[in-house]
């Protein structure tokens, strides 16, 4: 008996001009409107596509599958993630870090630019499937930017080593995160961001 295959996860190629470029941006947004509207199950790349103005073909052009799309939504989503943390821990200072935690928690917690509902089927279909292969480096590059941030703020001993702290809080986070937005929204409120950010602080400071 043969195995299933899995659809594919990967986008075919990436847009070069502007109007390939608009027609993947079209379909992203498409995406995420079916995928919140109808729901994983029930969207489909046709009914992408007709929500996006376009033939299936073109969408198939870009992304061979509906799960290709949905790792590409997360993985715009995660760069922007990149992109917040950068700017909030450039120049950082012990005085500022529990500030800093703070508003990093927010957003993150929060899925700022992105729809609660959409950001729930993300994680649910990618980063609780096989799919979750296709993103991968993120943790990694924020345990990096963490644990720079940490050497530069001063905020811990010379005895403690900042890659292994930022290692556990980037991971503590972000499955703290994770499962708030499915498991448990209603825990997803500026409650859990002031109980992550005492337990980020305090770690930090033990």
């Amino acid at each position: 008996m043969s195995t299933p295959r899995r659809p594919r996860t990967r986008p075919r190629k990436a847009p070069k001009q502007a109007r390939s470029r608009e027609l993947v941006e079209a379909v992203l947004v498409a995406a995420a409107r079916v995928f919140v509207q109808q729901g994983y199950a029930r969207a489909t790349t046709n009914r992408i596509a007709q929500a996006a103005g376009i033939s299936v073909g073109s969408l198939y052009q870009y992304f061979p599958s509906k799960d290709s799309i949905a790792v590409e939504l997360l993985r715009r989503y995660r760069e922007s993630l990149v992109a917040i943390v950068t700017g909030h821990l450039q120049g950082i200072a012990q005085a500022s870090f529990e500030d800093v935690v703070r508003r990093l928690l927010t957003a993150l917690l929060r899925a700022e630019g992105m729809n609660p509902a959409l950001h729930r089927v993300l994680i649910e279909q990618v980063l609780r499937t096989s799919a979750r292969a296709e993103i991968i480096g993120f943790e990694e590059r924020m345990e990096h930017l963490l644990a720079d941030a940490i050497r530069g703020a001063g905020v811990t001993s010379s005895a403690r080593d900042p890659d292994r702290m930022a290692f556990v809080l980037v991971r503590a986070v972000l499955a703290t995160a994770q499962a708030a937005v499915v498991d448990r929204p209603g825990m997803n409120g500026p409650e859990l961001v002031e109980e992550l950010s005492r337990l980020v602080v305090r770690f930090l400071a033990a």
